[in-house]
């Protein structure tokens, strides 16, 4: 290993600063190369969660369900019955208090219908229900299935499970079910919303761009280790 001495003076020669400064160039434009990738690897991750989160309309979505499509924001139009709707026993409110879950099946343009649960009310609690026709906004869900039946004991059920809704009420169904995040001209005494159990989950992570950016940073770093090792093999030479 030379001394110091001896890489201090062979880094003031002429070829020694043209060299340090092509790799200072060199350095700053990896640099900025990975982050221009780096960059690149941010916006495809918020183009992708915008497309994930934004609101599509009920009716788009394709049936029945993927597993892509749980936790998707929906919006839909149309009015909810009076007559077909559902209890769900031993549900929880947005701050876990005991109680029951109203759903009711909502009537589409279509001619089709979607379960939707409208909210949570105290066990046994009298709920006004609107048959006006509104915009509706939720968060689609899978049919439960951690009973094997859904259960119909005076209006009220165990599970939702749209294939049973259909049954019990005589309709059709779109699969999954719509939970109530947001609804124009909202009644007084209306059961209150509570949050879906599926949200949406994250986009995958853009795993290529990333090792893009990773690949300049180690490439500035490797020219930096030549430049060294250049050092110190002249150095030796020298002496």
């Amino acid at each position: 290993m030379p001394r110091s001495s001896e890489l201090w003076s062979r880094a003031h020669t002429l070829t020694s600063i043209l060299a340090l400064l092509s790799l200072i160039f060199v350095c700053v434009l990896f640099f900025f190369l990975g982050k221009w990738q780096w960059d690149r690897t941010q916006d495809i991750l918020d183009a992708k969660r915008a497309a994930t989160t934004a609101a599509v309309s009920i009716t788009d979505v394709f049936q029945p369900m993927k597993s892509e499509d749980y936790g998707r924001t929906v919006t839909a139009f149309g009015a909810f019955s009076s007559m077909d709707q559902v209890r769900v026993s031993s549900r929880l409110s947005s701050e876990s208090v005991a109680g029951e879950w109203i759903v009711s099946s909502f009537m589409l343009d279509s001619g089709r219908s979607v379960a939707v649960v409208r909210g949570w009310v105290p066990e046994g609690a009298v709920f006004a229900t609107s048959e006006q026709q509104v915009n509706i906004k939720g968060v689609l869900q899978p049919n439960e299935s951690f009973y094997d039946s859904a259960g119909d004991q005076n209006g009220k059920v165990v599970v939702i499970d749209s294939r049973q809704l259909s049954e019990l009420w005589n309709a059709d169904l779109l699969d999954g079910f719509i939970v109530m995040q947001d609804q124009e001209l909202v009644t007084a005494n209306a059961p209150e919303m509570v949050p879906p159990t599926i949200a949406t989950g994250d986009v995958a992570f853009p795993l290529q761009n990333f090792f893009y950016a990773i690949q300049w940073w180690i490439f500035a770093l490797f020219a930096v280790a030549v430049y060294v090792r250049w050092l110190i093999v002249g150095s030796k030479l020298r002496t």
